[in-house]
């Protein structure tokens, strides 16, 4: 091929990809990197990023201006509200539905329905993070969390993986940090400590994700691969796989070995200072345990099989340790599985992924649900 020729192919590549990018641009179609990395937290929610989730679903997501999925809200507490911050992790920030969709824009709207008679409203405000661990979790509390004024802080605990999240023994991500305990006090673990490497990645990831997100053509070839590769993953997986996907087995059991006492350990102490930093500043704390797939799958006999294949009698070990901890504290708990689990059994509904994938996180139905029984828990205490 001689130079003219060249020159005319890639003056035409170049034509094409500039009017797709205007084509895409005007059809508002988008799927930037949400997240970067940051130097306190491993990574975080880009402020003000908006585009298309297309994974277990199909969503237009928006970060807000504080760097969290949820709408902007006001500082200062307005008169008449009662505002609850909830804290989590993907199952909370909830990129798979639409954010009214999300059990805690229903709760917004269900609970501000049941403190009208008296004159107020509910306003939930949003700071869950996907991926993040309940170390993560106390430091958005402590960092984030109090400009807002809270009256309630509520941790929405996924017992699938936060546990696993917690270890540095049991996960070693290389982004996350970590705690331990040392003579009884929550310390950073050393061995994730931020160095070099870490800035250096930094640096790199904001030139390369900032190119990308500038590149609505190059987001797309990307998002096109994602599915073929999804699809081609799960289209043959069978259904007990799907639910146990991502998740740990050693869960559903007593500890085993030092390194699973040692994340119990490391949980309790983080969910302990969180209650006590909450306590602190004047307001109520409530932990909340999500289910994860296998234990609210609608077919009972499904669910036997999973625990007989792990050794356990039962899938909630997790949820029942929680509970004894959140009660022997004095923190108000609430454990979702069983009410699920009956909803999912009594409407033959599955309330984790879709179709096609009965695993993962939360559908919109699964939201509802969720939505509805933190409600009536909220009205109860809060109602009157």
């Amino acid at each position: 091929m001689n130079r003219a020729n060249l020159l005319t192919l890639l003056v035409s590549l170049l034509l094409v990809v500039a009017v797709t990018e205007v084509v895409l641009r005007v059809a508002g179609v988008s799927y930037p990197e949400f997240n970067r990395l940051d130097a306190r937290l491993g990574w975080a929610p880009r402020a003000g990023v908006e585009g298309i989730y297309a994974f277990e679903g199909h969503t237009y997501l928006k970060i807000n201006a504080q760097g969290f999925r949820d709408t902007d809200h006001e500082t200062a507490k307005p008169e008449g509200v009662l505002r609850v911050a909830v804290l989590g992790d993907s199952f909370t920030e909830a990129r798979e539905v639409a954010l009214p969709d999300t059990y805690w824009k229903v709760m917004e709207r269900e609970f501000s329905a049941c403190l009208a008679a008296s004159g107020r409203r509910a306003e939930v405000l949003g700071f869950a993070v996907n991926g993040y661990g309940t170390a993560q979790q106390l430091m958005v509390l402590e960092d984030s969390v109090w400009r807002y004024e809270p009256d309630l802080v509520v941790l929405a605990f996924f017992t699938g993986n936060d546990l696993w999240n917690n270890s540095f023994e049991l996960e070693g991500h290389s982004d996350r940090p970590y705690m331990v305990l040392r003579d009884g006090e929550l310390v950073p673990d050393p061995r994730s400590t931020k160095g070099l490497r870490f800035t250096v990645k930094r640096v790199w990831s904001d030139i390369k994700h900032g190119l990308f997100n500038a590149l609505r053509t190059v987001q797309l070839g990307r998002q096109a691969y994602k599915r073929v590769r999804t699809w081609a993953e799960h289209r043959d997986t069978p259904v007990l796989e799907q639910l146990m996907a991502g998740l740990n087995g050693a869960l559903y059991h007593v500890p085993q070995d030092a390194a699973w006492r040692e994340t119990w350990d490391i949980t309790e102490a983080l969910i302990r200072a969180m209650k006590n930093t909450v306590y602190g500043h004047g307001a109520d704390f409530w932990l909340v345990t999500l289910s994860n797939p296998a234990q609210v799958h609608p077919d009972a006999a499904l669910r036997a099989q999973i625990a007989i294949e792990l050794g356990v009698t039962g899938l909630t070990y997790a949820d029942r340790r929680l509970a004894d901890f959140a009660g022997a504290e004095g923190i108000p708990a609430v454990t979702l599985v069983e009410p699920l689990r009956a909803y999912a059994e009594a409407h033959n509904s599955g309330l984790h992924g879709s179709g096609d994938f009965a695993g993962g996180h939360w559908n919109t139905t699964g939201h509802r649900v969720t939505g509805d029984l933190l409600t009536r828990r909220l009205c109860a205490a809060y109602g009157s």
